[in-house]
């Protein structure tokens, strides 16, 4: 019996078109996105989902309720769990990202900056490095971040696992990259892209990775 992990980042905000940080800062989405979304909806049109998991922040909410909205099937409901919120990023929420690299070298020096942009888990690296910019803000840790989501999703999992069903997740870039790259998963550039889906699979308490950011149509 295997739980069919559908993992979708939510599709385009604002913040996102205008290149800034967006931790746990929520801002609506563009047109975009919305177009993005349920493009995606409709490649997952004829996927029977028996639930639907979106973080507590509006902008998942937003993506899984578009692309229910193309789905043939019978819709559940939409339950929110703050296991899937994206990391904060503290005293940087909101930042430029062109602006983070000066301050990153500022605050910690080119080594470790180029040390964490050629690190195998680059993700886990980068994630890192905004604790150690900024220590009052307590921000999580990849180690931290990661074992949040493995445990949200293991929670999910168990309730299933003497089933084959689907399970809708939307949620966000970093939480979900940093995830990914755990289970030795090659994690794009950039992270993962909006409105697109993943299928990771999860089976007698394992997780194992089926495609990243597909672009094609489910059956």
């Amino acid at each position: 019996m295997t739980v069919h992990f559908y993992l979708v980042r939510h599709g385009q905000t604002q913040l996102n078109r205008y290149h800034r940080l967006q931790g746990i800062t929520d801002s609506p989405l563009t047109k975009k996105g919305i177009r993005r979304a349920r493009r995606l909806g409709i490649q997952l049109q004829n996927i029977g989902f028996t639930e639907v998991y979106t973080s507590d922040l509006k902008r998942t909410q937003e993506t899984a309720r578009i692309i229910l909205s193309e789905n043939q099937k019978e819709l559940p409901k939409i339950i929110r769990n703050p296991g899937l919120r994206e990391i904060s990023f503290g005293n940087f929420e909101e930042m430029k990202n062109r602006h983070m690299v000066p301050n990153a070298i500022k605050k910690l020096g080119i080594g470790q900056i180029f040390s964490a942009a050629i690190s195998k888990k680059r993700v886990a690296a980068v994630t890192n490095l905004f604790g150690k910019m900024d220590e009052g803000a307590q921000i999580e840790d990849a180690k931290q971040l990661n074992a949040r989501i493995t445990r949200t999703l293991s929670n999910i999992g168990k309730q299933y696992e003497e089933q084959n069903v689907n399970i809708l997740i939307v949620a966000h870039a970093l939480i979900l990259s940093l995830f990914i790259e755990n289970l030795s998963g090659d994690v794009p550039l950039f992270l993962l892209k909006n409105a697109r889906v993943s299928q990771v699979d999860y089976a007698k308490g394992k997780f194992e990775i089926v495609n990243i950011n597909k672009k094609k149509s489910i059956k």
